[in-house]
């Protein structure tokens, strides 16, 4: 049990409260509509009695339902991203070719280009050094 007036867990069996002394108080379960319970501020139990046993329940507290809405808006930003990625997926296909010559083939064609522009001045060079003799 937690204390109300303090919020310390103890036994359920003891009268009262061991860190303030607030007696017990018998508290029966509320049934809550879905809107009344998602503005709840404490912890909740769900029963799914639709479809099973009423032994199959789920306690949760607004942190769970805050975590639980996080995930479903990042799972579907991600699969937005994934949608976009699919019908566009040429055009990604391209573009990551096009990042690929330009990282890695651009810097190799560029330096066989300047030993091509190298050979040639040397060439050149000793054609004209040596085409007076």
């Amino acid at each position: 049990m937690i204390c109300k007036h303090c919020g310390l867990e103890y036994p359920d069996n003891l009268d009262a409260c061991p860190g303030c002394g607030t007696m017990n108080d018998d508290v029966e379960a509320q049934v809550l509509s879905e809107e009344e319970r998602d503005s709840f501020s404490g912890v909740t139990i769900e029963t799914d009695t639709a479809q099973g046993s009423a032994e199959d329940y789920k306690v949760y507290d607004q942190e769970d339902l805050h975590r639980q809405e996080e995930r479903r808006a990042q799972k579907a930003k991600w699969s937005r991203i994934w949608q976009l990625v699919k019908m566009n997926g040429r055009a990604v296909l391209v573009l990551a070719l096009i990042v690929f010559c330009i990282i890695f083939l651009l810097p190799t064609l560029l330096g066989f280009a300047l030993i091509g522009l190298g050979v040639f001045l040397v060439v050149t060079i000793f054609r004209n050094y040596f085409a007076g003799w």
